[in-house]
């Protein structure tokens, strides 16, 4: 055998031990030519998304949408629109905590995909929504939540685990799920208008747009938490990520991601992709929840008075 044939025998026995090796999906022509993105999509949402091609991802209906626009995007573009590459900016490392500036993996979410799995319209979503009996042994009352891709089905997991723990019920009381509203101070559909979203205990809870209600997504800010980290890790396992993963912290906010949670794809991640600020703010002006409301006599303490700003915001002011 010439060295030439030898060498090209060599490299055909290398492609297939390659290609074999790798996650199957049906009708791709090259293992090689699919984004990790693509394929945790496929891996996630088997029933919706069937391939890769040509930088466009290909779904059941056989209709495409566009994977990488290869628009370069800052802090404060991200938030506005984004492609479905950008889903995976960041990798959702629940070794990274707390979350570093501009650290939010899977704040970044492409409305035009989103609502091609779970409903561009009311009706759409509301369609596909069944009941989830939420800790009933905790006296929780049931919540509403899709059936698409085996995201009420994940939820009734995390009820059931939750409902092991006694020491659990004052954090999983008061559940928020499905709510047609956009994110709070944008145009865009909120994850709780595709139902795939839970709040739980509000008035325990951060939000970063009520800590600093005059901050923009590229300022500066101080990190809080004060929620059950049991809870969260319960979620995590069962295919949610958590708010307070992120820089711009929601902590009282579960949403179901499967794409994101997924332990085969973060081996190797180490340090966490931020987006940095052209101008950040370092003298942001902060007004807090008790600067707020310290006039108000019935509040006799920092606890009650934080919970009385809760409450309000939470039923006048949308969030993520």
């Amino acid at each position: 055998m010439s060295s030439k044939r030898l060498a090209l025998y060599i490299l055909l026995i290398t492609t297939f031990v390659a290609c074999s090796s790798a996650p199957v999906i049906t009708n791709t022509t090259s293992c090689d030519s699919i984004p990790e993105g693509a394929l945790r999509l496929i891996e996630a949402y088997p029933d919706h998304v069937v391939d890769y091609k040509n930088n466009m991802i290909v779904f059941s209906d056989g209709s495409q949408m566009i994977y990488d626009d290869g628009k370069k995007r800052t802090i404060d573009q991200m938030h506005l629109e984004q492609d479905i590459e950008e889903i995976f900016y960041q990798d959702y490392d629940k070794g990274v905590y707390p979350p570093p500036y501009g650290y939010d993996p899977g704040r970044y979410r492409c409305a035009a995909f989103f609502g091609k799995i779970y409903g561009n319209t009311r009706e759409e979503v509301v369609k596909n929504l069944v009941v989830v009996d939420w800790c009933p042994r905790h006296g929780g009352k049931p919540v509403l939540f899709t059936s698409v891709a085996g995201a009420a089905e994940a939820l009734k997991r995390v009820s059931d685990e939750l409902d092991q723990h006694p020491e659990l019920k004052e954090w999983v009381l008061n559940a928020q799920t499905f709510n047609w509203r956009t994110i709070q101070g944008m145009t865009r559909l909120s994850p709780h208008g595709y139902g795939i979203a839970i709040d739980l205990e509000a008035h325990r809870s951060h939000y970063w747009k009520w800590t600093y209600p005059r901050a923009k997504e590229h300022a500066q800010m101080k990190y809080h938490n004060t929620f059950n980290m049991k809870v969260v890790e319960i979620f995590e396992r069962h295919g949610f990520i958590w708010g307070g993963r992120w820089y711009h912290f929601d902590t009282m906010h579960f949403e179901y991601r499967p794409e994101m949670n997924m332990p085969e794809y973060m081996v190797g991640v180490s340090k966490p992709k931020v987006i940095t600020a052209e101008k950040p703010d370092p003298k942001l002006e902060r007004e807090f929840y008790y600067r707020v409301f310290k006039e108000d006599k019935r509040c006799s303490s920092e606890e009650q008075l934080r919970a009385e700003f809760y409450s309000r915001v939470f039923r006048t002011t949308y969030h993520e």
